[in-house]
């Protein structure tokens, strides 16, 4: 446990309920959207490198990754209502991994060593964050 109870990861003794399984599926689905915003921004940056910045498919991938964005940031803002703010963000580093996911089934990027040692070190971190 925390020295600080405000800090508590499960939120119970600052006023917050314990999270269950529904809320964290809720935390890691905003985490997810939000990695589809890399993707737009990739596409965007793509579309701008082959076909100038007022292509029609710039403004379409860049109006998309901005729509994405606030639809995150209201699911965000929903997630530190109910979760501790060292909780979430400990999550948040999930976006790594589907960052990650991404990479390979999208733009055919290849997976190193250093990419799974990274990954294997950011789960390691959630694990850590979630049993004190």
């Amino acid at each position: 446990m925390c020295a600080n109870k405000s800090m508590n990861f499960t939120g119970e003794d600052n006023g917050k309920p314990k999270a269950g399984p529904k809320r964290f599926l809720l935390l890691h689905f905003s985490i997810l959207l939000f990695s589809v915003t890399g993707i737009f921004s990739k596409l965007a940056a793509n579309s701008i490198n082959g076909f100038g910045l007022f292509h029609i498919n710039t403004v379409i991938f860049a109006g998309l990754m901005l729509i994405n964005c606030a639809v995150y940031a209201l699911f965000w803002q929903q997630n530190l209502k109910r979760f501790d703010v060292n909780v979430a963000y400990a999550h948040r580093s999930v976006y790594n991994i589907w960052s990650l996911l991404w990479a390979v089934l999208i733009f055919s990027e290849k997976i190193t060593i250093g990419n799974i040692i990274g990954t294997i070190f950011i789960i390691a971190g959630i694990l850590v964050m979630q049993s004190e």
